[in-house]
C-alpha cells in the first residue's frame, strides 16, 4: 500500500460470530455514512467463527430495500492483517479468536445487539445509533488527534 494512500483512508473492522450479518449490516451502514459525510474512513465486516459462504436470503432482501447489496459479499475469518491495518475494531456479539490480539485501546464491543432473526429492525436500529455516535468519535479524535495531512 502506497504511505499516501493509507494516511487517507483508515480502516474499521466489525467482527461478529459468523461475518456474514451483524458486522456485514454494521460495515455496510458504517460506510454508506461515511460517504455521505466524506469522511476518510472505510468498514470491512469479519467473522470470529464464519460458517457459511453468502449472507442469509432473509437478510439480504431486508438489506437490498435499504439499497445495500449483498450478493458479492464474502465472509472472511479476522486475522491479525485485518488487526494491523485497523483503526478501530469492533467485536459485536463476540470476542476475537484465539490467536488474534488487538490493542485494547483500538477495541470496542457492542454486546448489545439484538439477534436479527428475533427483530431485523431492533438489530439495525441499534447498529445504526451505535455507528452514528462511532463516527462522532472518529472525527472528534481525528480533529482533536493528528492533523489531517490529507491533500
Amino acid at each position: 500500500k502506497p504511505a499516501a494512500d493509507e494516511a487517507s483512508t483508515k480502516q474499521v473492522v466489525f467482527v461478529c460470530e459468523h461475518g456474514n450479518v451483524k458486522s456485514f449490516m454494521a460495515a455496510s451502514y458504517f460506510n454508506q455514512l461515511a460517504a455521505q459525510r466524506r469522511l476518510p474512513w472505510r468498514a470491512v465486516a469479519r467473522g470470529s467463527a464464519p460458517d457459511s459462504m453468502t449472507v442469509p436470503k432473509s437478510i439480504a432482501e431486508a438489506l437490498r430495500a435499504e439499497g445495500i447489496d449483498a450478493s458479492a459479499f464474502r465472509p472472511a475469518k479476522i486475522d491479525a492483517a485485518d488487526v494491523a491495518d485497523a483503526a478501530r475494531i469492533v467485536t459485536i456479539g463476540t470476542d476475537l479468536p484465539a490467536g488474534v490480539r488487538a490493542d485494547e485501546q483500538l477495541l470496542e464491543r457492542w454486546n448489545d445487539i439484538p439477534p436479527t432473526s428475533v427483530s431485523y429492525a431492533g438489530a439495525r436500529d441499534a447498529l445504526k445509533s451505535h455507528i452514528a455516535e462511532l463516527l462522532e468519535q472518529l472525527s472528534r479524535h481525528s480533529a482533536g488527534g493528528q492533523p489531517d495531512r490529507r491533500n
